[in-house]
């Protein structure tokens, strides 16, 4: 037998008089209500995809912030009602901060005089990482030769993303040559992430003026360019950027208007 369904009328009776008994106002239960039903999908049913398809629906990021507030007080309501059968896919929402700005990349005529004006082979490869394949600071202060895996049709990268966590991504062929020509399956650099931020921003200064951005906006830079060359295919990006949630990826869009290995090949 499958769970058995609260009718939603029934749920949102419930839900009415415990906003009303805790003093929360009549507006918010109408605002909370109108999210439950753009899950198009019962509560206790809904997916985590489901809710993120309502967060994407705000434009803002202040009200894409409200949004995964609002899911995640909804469901600790609904489950301490006993209304959900237990279910919580809010629980994976990632926080989206209201403040958050528009990111910043490199322009496309910036990133080249990077390449072109590098002092050196090392950094100039660091900005390759961070522009041409959209790694963190940290990734390529730690990337290992042994990291590099070939296959048929292309090359992919381990790295060691947000919270010590290994993954694979795809990288371009130029990339996996630029990595092999090190000749070692040792760490490439002997440098902490630290001291990498800090010489990449200082070259970077030197050569784009003391206004320059700093070395993530080259990971900026590689978003907005595969966003425009995949013609807008955000769950791609998100795969490529290694995204929690695609409505964090989505940000970029208001940058480049326009699946995975085939994609990076494009650079």
């Amino acid at each position: 037998m499958g769970m058995e369904l609260i009718p939603i009328e029934q749920i949102a009776e419930q839900l009415h008089n415990r906003y009303r008994t805790s003093g929360f106002s009549e507006q918010l239960f109408k605002q909370d209500m109108q999210i439950i039903r753009r899950l198009g999908a019962h509560p206790a049913l809904a997916t985590y995809e489901d809710l993120e398809r309502v967060i994407l629906q705000a434009t803002r990021q202040s009200t894409k912030a409200t949004y995964v507030a609002r899911l995640r007080s909804i469901y600790k309501s609904l489950n301490k009602m006993n209304l959900v059968n237990g279910q919580n896919p809010a629980e994976q929402l990632p926080q989206v901060k209201p403040g958050r700005g528009v990111p910043k990349p490199v322009t496309k005529g910036e990133y080249q005089k990077l390449l072109a004006e590098a002092k050196n082979p090392t950094l100039r490869n660091w900005f390759v990482l961070g522009g041409t394949a959209g790694l963190r600071a940290m990734e390529v202060a730690n990337i290992k030769g042994s990291d590099l895996i070939e296959h048929e049709d292309g090359y992919s990268l381990r790295v060691q993303g947000k919270g010590g966590t290994d993954l694979i991504i795809p990288i371009a062929p130029q990339v996996a040559e630029m990595i092999k020509s090190y000749n070692t399956l040792d760490k490439l650099w002997q440098v902490t992430a630290n001291k990498f931020s800090a010489r990449a921003a200082k070259e970077m200064r030197r050569i784009l003026g003391k206004d320059a951005k700093h070395f993530h906006s080259l990971r900026h830079y590689f978003a907005t360019t595969m966003l425009e060359k995949s013609g807008g295919d955000l769950i791609a990006v998100k795969e490529l950027m290694r995204h929690t949630s695609v409505a964090t990826t989505q940000i970029y869009t208001q940058l480049a208007e326009g699946r995975t290995r085939s994609l990076v090949n494009l650079l």
